[in-house]
């Protein structure tokens, strides 16, 4: 989503496009852009576009969801299990929070903990690097 300070910043620097009119105009209305002030809404504009677009990409489980594919590819099915670090955990969890997903936590048969992303049991790894993703595996 984008968020309310980028829409107002973009809508008060937006405001400054508006045509001129004759006498009930504010002053300064109609006068010439500065250069430096179309450069500031062309990036506000630029920012909302990129805050847009990061709200569909899934860069955080981007690298999970390559090691699903290959899995799928080559057995037919998604993988029951992932080991990853404390990172790529959080970065999933953020994931769930950001989309409104619902979070599915659990424990695995060894008490390690476990967050559902799909149909793969992602399982907390806190013994390994936070940025660990192991290779996809079933029981």
């Amino acid at each position: 989503m984008i968020d309310r300070r980028q829409l107002l910043t973009v809508s008060g620097l937006l405001g400054a496009l508006a045509p001129g009119g004759g006498e009930g105009a504010p002053n300064g209305a109609g006068q010439q852009l500065s250069p430096q002030a179309a450069q500031d809404i062309a990036s506000a504009i630029r920012d909302i576009k990129l805050a847009i677009s990061a709200e569909s990409s899934f860069s955080e489980i981007l690298p999970l969801r390559t090691r699903q594919v290959d899995y799928l590819k080559a057995r037919g099915k998604f993988p029951d299990f992932i080991d990853v670090g404390a990172d790529i955990w959080y970065a999933v969890h953020d994931w769930h929070v950001r989309l409104q997903q619902p979070l599915m936590f659990g424990r695995d048969a060894m008490g390690r903990y476990t967050l559902m992303l799909g149909f793969t049991a992602l399982v907390l790894r806190p013994d390994v690097v936070p940025n660990f993703i192991s290779t996809a595996y079933d029981y």
